[in-house]
């Protein structure tokens, strides 16, 4: 768990505290809800834009709590990053596998026996490798453009390195006359010859 994980679970559990601590000086008497005469006995500005205000104070306990839990939800909603690959294969009877590939990072520190390393990647230049068994793989280094998400390889010829029937040839062993073979049904297992 890191800092900023920490910061949101703190933040959530102030909004839950403020929340529930209202609810129980409420019970206690201590606040009420009723309407004081004042319009605008609580209010909340932003920037002259937005303007909340109320005559109930007490409802601002429960605002405050609920906007602690509202921020740490929103910053801590994961960034998940997609990328669509496209294109197109001809001539290949196999599957097709994709791998992708980013730059290799490197530390120019050197070390006592423990590795701390924070590295900051950057993914606008990624390597795709398009394979297929006994295909040579194609390997092609493209810009990924952020706000499309998207890598269009077009047309993806590879070339063939095995072919499968003469693979197949060359494994298959031929076998001896059927004629001479023993009848298996009639075999005794275990008896002297």
């Amino acid at each position: 768990m890191n800092t900023f994980d920490l910061l949101l679970l703190a933040g959530a559990l102030c909004g839950v505290i403020m929340v529930a601590g209202g609810i129980l000086l409420l019970y206690k008497g201590a606040i009420s809800l009723s309407k004081t005469a004042t319009p605008d006995a609580f209010t909340i500005a932003y920037k002259k834009e937005l303007r909340i205000s109320t005559q109930y104070p007490a409802l601002g306990i429960f605002l405050i709590g609920l906007m602690f839990v509202f921020f740490s939800v929103v910053m801590g909603k994961p960034n998940i990053n997609t990328l669509t690959v496209t294109g197109t294969t001809t001539g290949i009877d196999e599957p097709v596998f994709i791998s992708i590939k980013t730059g290799t990072w490197s530390s120019g520190l050197s070390h006592q026996g423990e590795l701390v390393e924070t590295f900051h990647p950057r993914l606008d230049t990624l390597q795709i490798v398009v394979s297929a068994p006994g295909y040579d793989n194609h390997v092609k280094t493209i810009q990924v453009d952020t706000a499309n998400k998207q890598a269009d390889l077009g047309q993806i010829t590879l070339t063939q390195k095995v072919s499968k029937a003469s693979l197949l040839e060359s494994k298959i062993v031929p076998l001896p006359n059927l004629d001479t073979l023993p009848d298996l049904n009639h075999s005794q297992f275990g008896a002297a010859r």
